[in-house]
């Protein structure tokens, strides 16, 4: 290999390596919060249910910002919204580890939402944008990685945290990391690039109005009631903003998403199959944690830890799998993920009320295999099949599809588990809320390998 080739290739994976670490510290603070949440609220003197917020804005925020960002990299270069992302990220969470109060702590929260925004819109078409159509699959396989190792992590993390140390470093940790990619990505990342086409304002606008109000009525339907006059007014206003938004998108020469994308089979088909694989996802790494410390009596730290499978074996696998989808069709390989994924939930589902610690290792380590079969090659599919101009686009609405996904998932869980919970009389004392719950995962998981499966 030539000098100038070998110093561009060893360019990309430099790349790669500072995508990953934004890629995963956002998906990271998703979930590193959740067993903070009684701790927060003792030093606040706030109910649990007010400190919930903690988690609930930063779902909310980033969830209906993606798309937002992603057409906003398009215009102005992935660079600038990356390195962005890093600087709003690193700042918020600056405020986030001193905040005064609880208010406080919240608004910071959802600012720093919009910093990891930043950062997982444009991480996807960065990808795209430096490395071949040969190496693209087994490029996003490691990002992909990053993305699952952060969303399984951030209980583990979170729990050590709270139980050995100062629950505010939740938070600082993310400071000194933000400086490091930021300085990091702006030596690494191919020099600013834009297009000179217009921006559509009032799309934008509508579209995170709509994803907001749909996100907080699924977020809270459980604690109002799905027939209480907010549940049903927040999704009226979504579902009107969301119309109105098709409406706009179709007539405006600058689209914040663009309609076209979806006509494409594969596009529209792996970015449905993203979203409901998410819901399965996130319910898992919300109720395991919560169940094992609820019904088994482990720590914030050992309920966590249960998930390390899930982590080591999408940063082992993913690669392997995203380099695969590079070879044979990805129907092949994505399916064969939902389908593995569906065997580890029908595994958990019949675990005793009272497991053993080997009994819920081992269905999560089916589980495991199969996130890492199926997501990455879900998503090179998504990007490879949108065009150059739209791949800001692409991303936003695959990392959308997954945020969007993700707390959804949360909040079924949860409102299933402690109805379970409440129905079965078992009052936090048995797992079999849990294993009701993972067995109607098994028919979400058939879903996500029939979409997978039908969209070539």
């Amino acid at each position: 290999m030539i000098p100038a080739a070998h110093s561009a290739e060893r360019r990309r994976w430099q790349a790669l390596g500072v995508i990953m670490l934004g890629s995963m510290m956002g998906t990271l603070d998703a979930s590193i919060a959740n067993v903070a949440l009684p701790t927060i609220a003792r030093v606040y003197h706030r109910p649990l249910d007010e400190s919930e917020w903690v988690v609930l804005a930063f779902m909310l925020v980033t969830a209906s910002t993606l798309v937002l960002f992603g057409r906003l990299g398009d215009i102005f270069g992935q660079k600038r919204i990356y390195l962005g992302g890093f600087a709003v990220f690193g700042f918020s969470s600056l405020v986030c580890a001193l905040a005064p109060s609880l208010p406080v702590l919240i608004g910071a929260r959802a600012v720093q939402a919009i910093g990891a925004a930043m950062i997982v819109s444009s991480s996807q078409a960065l990808i795209v944008d430096m490395f071949p159509a040969a190496e693209r699959g087994r490029a996003i396989g490691f990002n992909g990685a990053a993305v699952a190792a952060g969303l399984s992590l951030g209980p583990i993390i979170g729990g050590a945290i709270v139980t050995y140390g100062d629950w505010r470093w939740i938070f600082m940790i993310n400071v000194p990391i933000s400086v490091l990619g930021f300085v990091a990505a702006a030596i690494v990342l191919n020099p600013f690039r834009h297009e000179n086409r217009g921006f559509d304002p009032f799309g934008a606008f509508l579209s995170m109005i709509g994803l907001f109000s749909f996100a907080l009525a699924l977020s809270r339907a459980h604690v109002w009631g799905w027939q209480s006059p907010r549940t049903i007014g927040l999704l009226a206003v979504a579902v009107v903003a969301l119309a109105l938004f098709v409406v706009v998108e179709r007539r405006v020469a600058a689209p914040t998403l663009d309609l076209a994308l979806f006509r494409s089979r594969m596009f529209a088909f792996s970015v449905i199959a993203a979203f409901v694989y998410f819901i399965a996802l996130a319910g898992l790494i919300f109720i395991v944690p919560l169940a094992a410390q609820t019904a088994l009596g482990y720590s914030a730290f050992g309920a966590g830890f249960l998930l390390m499978p899930i982590t080591a074996l999408n940063i082992v696998l993913a690669p392997f799998a995203g380099a695969l989808s590079d070879r044979i069709p990805v129907r092949y390989v994505s399916t064969s993920g939902a389908i593995l994924v569906a065997i580890g939930f029908f595994a958990l589902s019949r675990v005793p009320a009272i497991p053993q610690v080997w009994q819920l290792v081992g269905a999560l380590v089916l589980t495991g295999c199969g996130t890492a079969v199926f997501s990455q090659p879900n998503n090179s599919a998504i990007m490879g099949s949108a065009p150059p101009n739209r791949r800001g686009i692409a991303a936003g609405t695959l990392a959308t599809a997954r945020t969007s996904g993700q707390l959804v998932g949360v909040a079924v869980a949860g409102a299933v588990y402690f109805a379970l919970d409440a129905n079965l009389g078992s009052n936090g004392t048995s797992f079999a809320p849990a294993t009701t719950y993972f067995g109607a995962m098994i028919l979400v998981m058939l879903v996500t390998a029939a979409l997978s499966w039908t969209r070539e």
